[in-house]
Parts: C-alpha cells; sequence; structure tokens
C-alpha cells in the first residue's frame, strides 16, 4: 500500500515537472519569436531612416520640374497666350534627369512623358483656339519660332564640339539638324521623337492613344497635317514623328 503511494507521488511529481518544463519551453519560444520580430522592425526601421523605401530627391525634384511644366502649359492655353517652343521646355526636366539614379531612371521618363503629352495637348488646343481666318499666320509663326530655336541650338552643339576638339560629334550634330525642323538636344523646338528605343516610342504612342478620345486624336492629326503640308510649302521637311 505504502509502495503504491510512493509511486502515486512520483509520478505526480514527474507530471508537475513535466508540465513545468512545457511551460518553459513555450516561453523560451514566444521570447524567441518576439526577439525575431523585434529585429525586423529595427531592421526595417532602419532602412527606412536611411532612405530604402523613400523617393529619391533627384526623382522629387523631377516630379517638381514636371509638375511646374504642366502647370504653365495649362495655364497658356487657359489665357489663349501664343504657343511656342519655349513653352513646356523640357531643357530644365533633362537637366534635373541627369542627376536621378539610375534605379529611377524609368520612373523619371514616365514624369517626361506626363510633359510630353501634356505639351502636345497645348499646343494643339491653342491651334484652334485661334480663330480659323489668322490659323495660316499663326503655323508660319510657330515653324519660324522652331527653325530658329533649331539654328540656335546647332550653333550652340557645334561650338560645344569646337570647345571640345570633337570634330566628328560636330559632323554628326549637322547631319542631325539639318532640314529635319528638329532642335538638337530640345524637344522643345522641333518635335524631338527620337528618344528610347522603337518599342518605347510605340508604347508611349499606344499609351497616348489609350488615354485620348476620338476627337482629340482627329483634332492632332489635321493639326499635324496642316503643319506639315506648311512646311513643305516653306521648302522645309515635314516634321519627324
Amino acid at each position: 500500500m505504502a509502495a503504491t503511494l510512493s509511486a502515486r507521488r512520483q509520478a505526480l511529481a514527474d507530471l508537475a515537472k513535466s508540465r513545468q518544463s512545457e511551460r518553459a519551453g513555450g516561453r523560451t519560444v514566444r521570447m524567441i519569436a518576439m526577439g525575431i520580430i523585434l529585429l525586423a522592425i529595427l531592421g526595417w526601421c532602419g532602412m527606412w531612416l536611411f532612405g530604402a523605401f523613400s523617393t529619391p530627391p533627384q526623382l522629387l525634384a523631377v516630379r517638381t520640374e514636371v509638375d511646374q511644366q504642366i502647370a504653365q502649359l495649362e495655364e497658356a492655353s487657359r489665357n489663349g497666350e501664343p504657343f511656342s517652343p519655349d513653352t513646356g521646355s523640357f531643357t530644365a526636366v533633362f537637366a534635373t534627369m541627369r542627376e536621378v539614379p539610375e534605379a529611377y531612371r524609368d520612373q523619371a521618363r514616365e514624369q517626361m512623358g506626363r510633359l510630353f503629352e501634356a505639351r502636345e495637348t497645348a499646343e494643339v488646343d491653342s491651334f484652334f483656339a485661334v480663330p480659323p481666318e489668322k490659323r495660316a499666320a499663326e503655323l508660319d509663326r510657330r515653324i519660324e519660332a522652331e527653325e530658329t530655336r533649331r539654328k540656335a541650338w546647332a550653333a550652340e552643339r557645334t561650338r560645344r564640339d569646337a570647345q571640345q576638339g570633337n570634330g566628328g560629334a560636330t559632323a554628326q550634330s549637322g547631319r542631325a539638324t539639318a532640314g529635319t525642323g528638329q532642335t538638337a538636344g530640345q524637344p522643345g523646338g522641333g518635335r524631338r521623337r527620337g528618344d528610347g528605343t522603337e518599342e518605347s516610342r510605340n508604347m508611349r504612342s499606344k499609351s497616348r492613344i489609350d488615354k485620348t478620345s476620338a476627337e482629340s486624336r482627329a483634332r492632332n492629326t489635321e493639326y499635324r497635317r496642316l503643319k506639315d503640308q506648311r512646311r513643305i510649302q516653306l521648302g522645309l521637311e515635314p516634321s519627324r514623328r
């Protein structure tokens, strides 16, 4: 009888120790899990503090510049101001883009696409806001301004190439700008369209088409037709698309 009671007490003691061990093990697991979570949170906070999840200031600068240019374009269209190659100029944005880290260049190009679309819209809308009897003169004014800007940029590029002693680049500049109605290195002149690959240009074109109405596309097409027609009459080549 005494042996039986002793055995029961030992069994109860063993059971108590087992449960204590399980509770201790459970606390250890919970402490380890909490430690891992805490380390993860601290690591995330450290990465955030060092800018791993923030937008680089160079890209923010591009967005700000684009927003300002678009606001100017919209204001010019509302006020009926004459459109010129300097309206919605890409120069400042390109200069800012050169400082954007390579990993964010695609996002910077998306911002440039916004500006390009806004500029194109403003150019077309402002033209059709002109009374029909004055549109021929307005086309002449725009073409003359584009050609003046193109020649100025070609001369500036030639001067820079001469300073660098790069005669080959000078010749290339002359070929790239002669008779095309393009502004060398400056889309604000004769509509620079050569940026990126053929695939990227087609994607941008498709994106613009998807975002515009049939009426807007028709106005755009008519404007380009009238402008190219007038350029040919003036002995100039049509603008590149």
